[in-house]
């Protein structure tokens, strides 16, 4: 039965047990006062019958014993329960220490040092140890004159609040992750464009609290290449990197070396990266990258294809002159030459301190085609009528006088007609010598005016030739020296002024 009501009303059952125990814990206090009562009374009366006294001090000696046995044993049970608690706190108390000094892991000391919210800097004045940096050319546009680079940089530094007593935790590194402390941010002066990813999403902390990570920078940075002998093209850009500072704070930064990997990037080479500081400002460093550019591709596709072209228009004057052959030869050549300079033009700049000197190049070589054309239809039309007009303007001219001329004979002839059919049969054998004969001196005049005209031409051509051919030469002597000779210089840390 007991069982029973204890399952369907379990908390009913506590509350009456605990009542009971309650009255129980009553009924015991009471009886040991009583016992401890007539102990006391006991001891009374035997020193009573050892010395006289009068009854009513009897009784109180009687009473002041209840009650100094009523006060004993109450400050007994409060000492009991004072004792009782104490020593439920103190048990309480060494738990939670032993709590405490048993969570000693890896994880544990992260959690405590992630607890203490380090997202600022730890000092006005920070000391960063850049013990590595790995140099990435990504690619060159010499048409904006832009370059972009990748780099791989180590990062070191101290900061006191996420150290530790090794003594309560014995570890000498913990792994934190990367988002949760401070992490010191670089800064390039002259970049268009950049951006800063960890290395890894962890960093590692030192007892001493140092602490070692690592990021990874693209960035995009103005470098007006020097074009001037494009395609042989050799040249240095900056990258100025430093940390931040304002006001007396900020970051001072102490770089270590510097490595260049994959220095073949398309159709430039990476020849040498360095770190160096300016001049002007000891406190501002940059990392001078020395560029080459492979000229096999350009040279291949521009500038050959453009002295072939100027070949040829100067081996074009073996063509003849009149039949119109030169002509459509090199309106071809302009027509490619324009081809190959749209190219050059969309690989190129438009401007600059240093303007490549093959743009000047391409420019000559098509006014030479051009005007090498033109010399050609004035000469197929001289040898031709004689003459830059056109040749129906002298046909014209000519036929009224014809028809003029006519009229007056055909008036003689009506009036004469008898004597022409009279004199018909003696002359039918005349008049064909004759017309043969005219004719023969028709072709022969026209011959000797179209000899006359074609060595007149042959002439021009010559003199034409002469002079194409010492342009020729004295352009390729003058552009070769002046390339080999002449130099332009660019300050490509102008913008630090």
């Amino acid at each position: 039965m007991e069982d029973c009501w204890d399952k369907l009303f379990p908390t009913a059952c506590f509350v009456i047990k605990g009542r009971a125990a309650m009255r129980l814990m009553e009924h015991n206090t009471t009886f040991s006062l009583f016992l401890l009562t007539v102990i006391t009374a006991d001891q009374s009366n035997a020193a009573l019958s050892a010395s006289p006294m009068t009854p009513a001090k009897q009784l109180s000696n009687t009473s002041n014993t209840i009650s100094s046995a009523a006060q004993t044993t109450n400050t007994t049970s409060s000492n009991d329960d004072l004792s009782s608690n104490t020593s439920s706190l103190s048990s309480a108390d060494t738990s939670s220490d032993v709590t405490a000094s048993t969570c000693t892991t890896r994880r544990c000391l992260a959690n405590v040092l992630i607890e203490k919210k380090a997202l600022s800097q730890p000092q006005c004045v920070s000391n960063i140890t850049v013990p590595s940096i790995l140099y990435e050319t990504l690619s060159v546009d010499i048409k904006k004159l832009r370059f972009q680079s990748r780099l791989d940089i180590d990062l070191s530094w101290e900061d006191p609040d996420l150290s530790w007593d090794t003594s309560v935790y014995p570890h000498d590194t913990v792994v934190l992750p990367v988002r949760k402390i401070w992490t010191p941010q670089f800064h390039v002066y002259n970049g268009v464009e950049t951006t800063t990813e960890p290395g890894n999403q962890d960093l590692l902390v030192h007892s001493n609290g140092t602490v070692e990570h690592s990021v990874i920078m693209n960035t995009v940075v103005d470098c007006e290449v020097n074009l001037y002998k494009y395609p042989f093209v050799s040249d240095s850009c900056a990258i100025a990197l430093n940390g931040w500072a304002n006001g007396g704070c900020g970051l001072v930064v102490k770089f270590g070396n510097v490595k260049s990997i994959n220095g073949d990037s398309g159709d430039w080479v990476t020849e040498s990266v360095r770190l160096d500081i300016n001049q002007v400002n000891g406190e501002n460093h940059f990392l001078w990258v020395t560029l080459t550019m492979r000229y096999e591709n350009p040279f291949l596709s521009l500038v050959l294809p453009s002295v072939l072209i100027t070949l040829a228009d100067a081996v074009s004057y073996a063509l003849p002159v009149g039949e119109g052959e030169r002509i459509t030869f090199r309106i071809t050549l302009v027509l490619s030459f324009v081809m190959f300079l749209i190219i050059l033009t969309n690989l190129l700049p438009s401007g600059g301190h240093c303007s490549a000197l093959l743009q000047y190049h391409f420019t000559f070589c098509l006014v030479m085609l051009v005007v090498s054309t033109l010399q050609s239809m004035v000469l197929t039309r001289l040898a031709k009528c004689g003459t830059l007009l056109p040749c129906n303007f002298f046909k014209s001219d000519e036929s009224p006088h014809k028809e003029t001329e006519s009229e007056p004979n055909e008036d003689k002839d009506s009036k004469s007609e008898a004597v022409f059919k009279l004199k018909a049969l003696e002359e039918d054998e005349n008049s064909t010598l004759e017309k043969v004969v005219k004719f023969l001196e028709k072709m022969s005049a026209e011959d000797q005016n179209k000899a006359k005209r074609s060595r007149f031409v042959d002439k021009v051509d010559a003199i034409c030739f002469s002079v194409h051919f010492i342009i020729l030469s004295v352009y390729t002597i003058v552009i070769s020296s002046y390339f080999l000779a002449s130099n332009c210089v660019i300050n490509h840390l102008d913008f630090w002024d």
